[in-house]
């Protein structure tokens, strides 16, 4: 066809526009299209003039060889611009759409949804940020955007498919219907498993049929879906049991998750089953979401056989393996009865052996999550038993129960001898339960009040003396002679102003209004070198802006001495914005510490606010 030799003509004349039109005389390419289009150019006119403008720009020796070859470059162009088509080669088929009240029309511009549709329907980064904003301006009840977004339930970046099915098209409601219909297939995949459930949750009336289908001729993610779904159906139950047995481990997990839903008697037998079979491994989460008190009495009779054969060393590996299953499946079931049982097994000294050590330590996370005023107490009285072995979770359990004074008078002693084993443990539980320097910088300001401030002052006194510099950092509330002059020496002591613990314990003293805190800054600053300085995060450059006035120029000549630029530049604009405190901003900051004290937001209010 003749268009086609535009085509590959326009490809031919964008190859020259970039290796430039010097390159276009006697071009190989071009020569050879010569002769068919002037053998077109007979015909018609536009080919001709065409022909014409390409001997042109093939001709050596011509002069404005780029206006030539933009000449013809434009001409090609315009050209193929009338040839365009409108129309679809396709069949055309009507919109298949539901109304529903309350949703806004379809009145958008196409500009305004295509950056919604294109992020649906193609590849790339960014494209979650894309999705959220057009979830907050509405713009998916668009019959334009509804098919891409249903389609998009296939994506191969998981969280777009999640947010679609849980947020974007519940919210559409029954305008999705349509699309969901069109696009399910009983052979797909994880996409088609999704639509098969918004099929069932947004249809007003559950189809039986469908899912049945689904389950019986889909595919394995279908079938798996159609099986799960199927436990809104208590008649069913027959076929679930019978998929429970399938050859496919997919379906039986499917069918598993269905009996646990359903709760019978049949149901909890079979779950039962299962926990003790080779399907142990994918029945445990199902067993954890169903909430029969029988199978929980089932599995607990169970799990004190399996305690019994330990502690009479009788078939210990296979009895530890099944119990680990057990106490696994127990989770979530707050209850008495697995309260004792966690308390037969820990407090048996036969069971505390080596072969259980992973076992120990389930039942102890399994005592704390239950979170029962008996399963905290027995928590609590494990703090000495078997050579403090579970004192981290006795002193989690205590935290709950406990006043701040009995909590430190009972685990106190333990850190005397630091680098016990015990004392080690209890110092990892104390750094995960206390919020670090940059979460009550930057969190809400209850994360001291509330997390802090319920603990013994005495603690903070303790942390000196073992010379846990990081632990004082953090129970650093009020003023205390004791920190002030710990964390002094230790400034005394550093290398230079980046060690992290240097910005921590000077960020202490100026919150504790230290005087000598600005000069242990700048000796730090001039210790250092200058060297190795490229960096600051947001603790070292809120401590250098909170340097009084008459440190400007001391900071104005290290910043002149470094060899980085951009540190240099940052330096010299915070020297020049110290310079440019006023005499009565001086005056005021003690006024100004106090009214945030009787704010009831302390000194931690009054830095933060220095930090906006």
């Amino acid at each position: 066809m003749s268009i086609d030799i535009l085509f590959e003509l326009q490809q031919e004349i964008r190859r020259l526009f970039i290796a430039g039109s010097g390159m276009a005389t006697g071009d190989i390419r071009l020569q050879k299209m010569l002769p068919q289009l002037n053998k077109l150019g007979e015909s018609a006119p536009v080919f001709k003039r065409i022909a014409q403008s390409v001997n042109q720009v093939l001709e050596p020796g011509i002069s404005h060889s780029a206006e030539k070859l933009l000449e013809l470059g434009t001409l090609l162009n315009s050209v193929l611009y009338t040839q365009g088509k409108t129309e679809t080669q396709d069949e055309l088929t009507p919109v298949l759409a539901v109304h529903t009240a309350g949703t806004p029309p379809t009145t958008n511009p196409y500009r305004k949804v295509y950056p919604l549709i294109e992020a649906l329907t193609q590849k790339g980064q960014g494209r979650m940020e894309q999705l959220r904003i057009g979830y907050e301006e509405l713009l998916y009840h668009d019959l334009r955007v509804i098919p891409a977004a249903v389609a998009a339930l296939e994506d191969s970046y998981a969280e777009i498919p999640d947010f679609l099915q849980n947020k974007v098209i519940p919210a559409l409601g029954l305008a999705a219907l349509p699309a969901l219909k069109q696009q399910f297939k009983l052979d797909g995949g994880k996409g088609d498993a999704r639509r098969l459930e918004l099929l069932h949750r947004l249809q007003p009336e559950s189809d039986l049929g469908l899912l049945l289908q689904a389950a019986k001729d889909g595919s394995t993610e279908v079938r798996s879906m159609a099986i799960e779904l199927l436990s809104d159906f208590p008649e069913q139950e027959a076929f679930i049991l019978e998929q429970a047995d399938d050859k496919k481990k997919e379906i039986r997990r499917a069918a598993l998750f269905a009996l646990s839903r359903l709760g019978t008697e049949e149901a909890i037998a079979r779950l039962y089953q299962a926990l003790n079979s080779k399907d142990q491994d994918i029945a445990i989460e199902p067993i954890q979401l169903c909430k029969a008190n029988e199978l929980t009495q089932n599995i607990i009779a169970h799990a004190t056989t399996m305690i019994n054969h330990i502690n009479n060393r009788a078939d210990v590996a296979q009895s530890t393996q099944q119990l680990m299953a057990d106490i696994r499946s127990l989770h979530g079931k707050r209850v008495p009865e697995v309260a004792s049982l966690v308390e037969l097994m820990l407090s048996s000294p036969s069971f505390i052996v080596p072969e259980t050590e992973a076992l120990q330590e389930a039942a102890a996370n399994l005592l704390l999550e239950l979170d029962l005023l008996e399963a905290n107490h027995f928590a609590v009285s494990l703090h000495e038993a078997y050579n403090r072995k579970f004192i981290a979770y006795s002193f989690r359990a205590a935290l709950r129960i406990h006043s701040p004074a009995e909590v430190y008078d009972r685990y106190s002693q333990v850190l005397k001898d630091h680098k016990s084993t015990a004392a080690k443990d209890l110092l990892r539980v104390l750094y995960e339960v206390t919020p670090t320097l940059h979460a009550q910088l930057y969190a809400n300001d209850t994360v001291d009040s509330s997390e802090l401030s319920q603990w013994d002052p005495r603690w903070s006194n303790l942390f000196i003396q073992i010379d846990e510099e990081e632990l004082v950092c953090r129970f650093a509330h009020e003023s205390d002679p004791k920190v002030t002059a710990y964390l002094v020496k230790k400034c005394e002591e550093y290398a230079n102003f980046m060690q992290s613990k240097a910005s921590h314990a000077l960020l202490i003293l100026f919150r504790q209004n230290v005087p000598e805190a600005p000069k242990l800054l700048m000796n730090l600053l001039e210790i250092g070198g200058n060297k190795q300085f490229y960096y600051l995060d947001r603790i070292q450059l809120l401590l250098l802006n909170l340097l009084p006035k008459p440190y400007a120029e001391r900071l104005r000549q290290f910043a002149e001495g470094l060899s980085y630029h951009g540190m240099k530049s940052q330096l010299l604009d915070i020297a020049d914005s110290i310079a440019a405190k006023q005499e009565i901003e001086l005056e005021t900051a003690a006024e100004d510490r106090s009214n945030y004290e009787e704010k009831g937001q302390g000194l931690w209010g009054w830095i933060k606010s220095k930090m906006s």
